[in-house]
């Protein structure tokens, strides 16, 4: 599953960015059904292009932990893999007062948990493989000189193998994060990851898949925060 972060203001959020991500996609080329009755489920937008077809379902950031959500997300998921289907959860989030970015910093901690793969996701299985972090939203900037100490979130995408190198799958999860950045070289000198969201992962448990055995990593890496 890969988890998209779309931001945009309105009253009506998460209809709103419904509507916008329905017109981008028409742009695109996909066709696009919204609020599509599949099965005895509703799906927020179904989109199909050539034999593709992926559905979508909308939340508004920060109620994702809402009682029962983790078992509507992997009914969802469910739905969409009987169908064919891709899956896409869109994180709505709401207009800050404020603004923050600096060039490059998901490319930063893309290279650092390339060396220093948080162990959150490391364990899931016998090799993790980082793919990219999207969708960074920085929540506090303190800048001297060269250095920067930032707050934020972001989305990480790994492809998860055994320990013989079989793919499992690709997944992405949320994370929250501080980190310390030389801007002048432009690495991240030290990324401390707070949570990282697995319930895309561990909700599909429920369905009999067992867990990876756990990385080689595992004994030296168990326990600590900072990457």
């Amino acid at each position: 599953m890969r988890v998209e972060d779309y931001g945009i203001g309105g009253v009506y959020l998460e209809r709103a960015a419904a509507e916008e991500l329905a017109g981008s996609l028409t742009r695109d080329g996909w066709t696009v059904e919204r609020e599509s009755q599949v099965d005895d489920s509703r799906v927020d937008l179904v989109a199909r292009r050539g034999g593709e077809t992926v559905f979508y379902e909308l939340k508004l950031a920060g109620s994702t932990a809402s009682a029962g959500w983790a078992g509507h997300l992997v009914s969802q998921q469910q739905l969409a893999r009987r169908h064919g289907a891709a899956f896409r959860l869109v994180l709505v989030r709401p207009p800050r007062q404020m603004d923050l970015e600096i060039d490059g910093v998901g490319q930063m901690l893309f290279e650092r948990f390339v060396q220093y793969p948080p162990s959150e996701v490391s364990d899931i299985a016998g090799h993790t493989l980082i793919d990219d972090v999207e969708g960074v939203d920085l929540t506090s900037v303190r800048i001297r000189g060269t250095i920067a100490k930032i707050e934020g979130e972001a989305i990480l995408g790994v492809t998860l193998q055994t320990g013989g190198g079989e793919e499992i799958g690709s997944e992405s999860f949320p994370f929250t994060f501080s980190a310390t950045l030389d801007l002048a070289a432009g690495r991240a000198d030290e990324v401390e990851v707070h949570e990282v969201d697995t319930t895309s992962w561990y909700g599909e448990d429920d369905e009999g898949l067992e867990e990876a055995p756990p990385s080689d990593n595992d004994a030296s890496e168990q326990g600590q925060d900072k990457y």
